[in-house]
């Protein structure tokens, strides 16, 4: 059943219906899905979907930033009744200077904010300067940036350039996004640490660097 409901909540995204993208929810949620299982058992399998589309062609670029629109308008009906445990763990996320997709790090930021850690969200169109700054006012080791345009993605370089040039080499930059996902060497030519592929990947990933973090093996 939720597979069929989150093929549904992508439709309501495609249509740019919020109206029917909480009906969707509300449904899910009288036959039995618990609030805190709608994110990961209805919301991520409809915002994979439509990150897949687009990364297909099977809708084009205008639709899918629309269906973007509608997704973040009901991602409130998604999220769980209360806050899980704090990590104690403090990063950065934010899409690359030039890039207004928000899809994949609005997933991101909420499985991580689901799961404790301290998400600055620093939202699209980041300038590197912008990733800096926010970097030295927390504190945070943990930077993740996106980029679903090739462009976007081989600028993150620019990123880590700029860690470097103010001693931040220590800083763990994970880079999320279509054109990381296809070609991991685009990783490593933009000096990133690690490929985030999606939430469960987020999670995983980020708790690996936080753990190694602590230990001082990172």
């Amino acid at each position: 059943m939720a597979a069929e409901e989150a093929a549904q909540l992508y439709q309501a995204f495609v249509d740019q219906d919020p109206a029917a993208a909480i009906q969707v929810v509300e449904r899910a949620r009288s036959s039995g899905v618990a609030q805190a299982q709608l994110f990961d058992a209805l919301y991520v399998p409809a915002m994979s979907a439509l990150g897949g589309a687009w990364a297909s062609g099977e809708i084009d670029e205008m639709t899918f930033t629309q269906a973007a629109v509608v997704a973040e308008q009901i991602g409130s009906f998604v999220l769980p009744p209360a806050a899980k445990r704090d990590t104690g763990v403090t990063l950065v996320l934010g899409s690359m200077h030039r890039d207004l997709h928000s899809i994949t790090k609005d997933v991101i930021a909420s499985a991580l904010k689901e799961s404790g850690y301290r998400v600055n969200d620093l939202g699209v169109d980041v300038r590197p300067t912008d990733f800096l700054e926010r970097l030295e006012e927390t504190g945070a080791r943990i930077v993740i940036v996106c980029a679903e345009m090739l462009a976007t993605a081989r600028a993150v370089s620019r990123v880590r350039q700029m860690f470097e040039s103010a001693g931040k080499d220590d800083v763990v930059i994970l880079a999320a996004g279509a054109p990381f996902a296809a070609d991991a060497g685009l990783a490593r030519e933009a000096g990133a640490n690690g490929v985030i592929t999606g939430a469960e990947s987020a999670l995983k990933l980020v708790g690996r660097v936080a753990a190694d973090l602590a230990d001082g093996r990172a």
